[in-house]
This record gives structure tokens, sequence and C-alpha cells, in this order.
């Protein structure tokens, strides 16, 4: 029994390392930061800019594009209030960069979501995930893992949002419940 217990955890711990094996970790200057919308940002690295997606999160649209359209005919929402969530949590991911020297970016370059995008997780100096800070104020929500069947970390910290009314979870409620596919508790 004990030698199966070690077993699982010697293949885990190899699963989790290998997962970390191809990506990469930089540190930026704040300036080289931008965001493109809630869970998208432009970082501008010495051969160009690049689109970083937060990976592990999903935040509402803040203009119209193909998931725009996709979000808008699976939720009923009208454009205007669909938009407005979305432009709500991109400016909270603003305020989130905004002042900061330097940010630490742990990323998989050669892994392109398909909208052409590089997953990655951006951290303040201190360590903090500033994936994590927007579902923990309520602005996205934690995004499924393609590649696993259990929850994942960050929807213990979307469920707080959401009972506390957090972020999008206060301010349209009803809007937000409809975009995160999820139901609202009283």
């Amino acid at each position: 029994m004990l030698s199966k217990t070690i077993l699982y955890l010697l293949n885990a711990t190899l699963l989790l390392l290998s997962s970390y094996a191809w990506s990469e970790d930089v540190l930026l200057k704040g300036d080289a930061v931008e965001v493109e919308d809630g869970d998208t940002l432009l970082v501008t690295f010495e051969d160009g800019v690049k689109r970083i997606q937060l990976i592990d999160i999903d935040a509402p649209e803040d203009k119209e594009n193909p998931k725009f359209k996709v979000d808008q005919k699976r939720t009923g929402l009208d454009h205007d209030t669909l938009l407005s969530i979305g432009i709500i949590a991109t400016n909270h991911l603003r305020k989130l960069l905004a002042g900061e020297e330097s940010f630490r970016l742990h990323y998989q370059p050669d892994n392109l979501d398909r909208y052409g995008r590089i997953p990655g997780e951006l951290k303040r100096e201190d360590g903090s995930s500033l994936n994590r800070q927007m579902v923990m104020n309520g602005y996205a929500i934690a995004k499924p893992s393609e590649s696993s069947s259990t929850a994942h970390s960050y929807h213990d910290l979307q469920q707080q949002a959401r009972r506390d009314r957090k972020g999008l979870w206060g301010l349209l409620p009803q809007a937000t419940q409809l975009w995160s596919g999820t139901t609202l508790s009283r």
C-alpha cells in the first residue's frame, strides 16, 4: 500500500514538473504590459508584442468579435448589457496593473490557444497573481481546464466572490449569472 502511494505521488510530481518544464518565466517592466481585454494582455518582448491569455480565467468581451456574438446568443443578453460587463472587467484589470513597476510572467510560448494567444500567469513583485485577483474580485470566472475533469482551484474564489456580490456579481448580478452560466445564491 505504501509503495502505491509513493508511486502515485512520484507520478503526480513528475506530471506537474513536466507541465512547467516547457514554460518560461520573465521579469517585465510595468510599461511593457497593456490590457487588451479582461483576460488578455499585450506584452512587449524584444521580438515584438505578443497576446497573453490569462490562463485559467475567462472575462466577458469588451468589444464585438466572434466570441461576443456567441456569448450574446448563448446568454440572450442584449448587446449593450453584455458589452458593459466586458468593459467593466477590462477596466478593472487596467486598475490592477496601474502603478506597478514590474511584473513576473510565467507563460508557455509554444502553446497557442484557438485565438492565437499564449497562455500565461501575470504576478506582481510580491508574488500575487492577477489571474487569481480577477476571479477573487468578481471580474472573471474560473475557466475549466480542458485537460482535467477536476474543479480548478479558482472555483472556490469564484463562488466566494459570487456569494459576497463582488465586482460584476454585485454590479450586474443577473447579467453576470447569465454570462457565467452559474446561478446566484440567496
